[in-house]
């Protein structure tokens, strides 16, 4: 079907006489109501008060009680107050917690993070003893492996990480 011209004044008569979209459809014949209300739209007819409310109905089923506005209500949580940004140390690369070894010194259980510029001279290893099963100390783990500052932990993942470690420490 296709809006002719004649349809299309069809339309906006009806449109101005307050019928509803379900009722032109019918008259118009070969269009469904959503393709009036598109037509409608696209036509920039104006806006009208529904028939529903025009009849005095109420528009919502269920009838609602006024509301108290002497009780003050509680502030609206938001997803911005749940969650906190994480925030890691400032933690500096460059600094040898080891002794500073060649590589050809480097051993198992030795922290292999580099420091300096493997092109200029004085560059090494840092050779301090490596954390359990990470190629570097404890330091250069911070470094090496950061948490995204960018992501966000909520609340209630928190207080699960916590208690958490509440009862290990407890049960131990």
């Amino acid at each position: 079907m296709s809006w002719t011209d004649e349809r299309v004044s069809l339309l906006k008569r009806l449109w101005g006489e307050g019928k509803t979209a379900a009722e032109i459809a019918k008259l118009i014949g070969g269009v469904t109501r959503n393709a009036v209300i598109g037509k409608a739209h696209r036509l920039k007819l104006s806006g009208r008060v529904s028939p529903i409310q025009e009849n005095g109905e109420v528009s919502s089923p269920v009838a609602r009680a006024p509301r108290k506005t002497s009780e003050p209500r509680a502030k609206r949580v938001t997803n911005r107050d749940i969650i906190a940004p994480v925030v890691a140390p400032k933690i500096e690369a460059d600094v040898c917690i080891g002794p500073g070894v060649q590589m050809v010194e480097l051993k198992e259980g030795m922290c292999r993070w580099p420091v300096g510029d493997p092109k200029e001279d004085g560059f090494k290893f840092c050779g301090g003893k490596s954390a359990e099963g990470m190629p570097y100390c404890d330091h250069h783990c911070r470094v090496a492996y950061q948490v995204n500052t960018k992501s966000k932990i909520r609340i209630d993942e928190l207080s699960k990480i916590d208690a958490d470690v509440i009862r290990k420490k407890v049960s131990a």
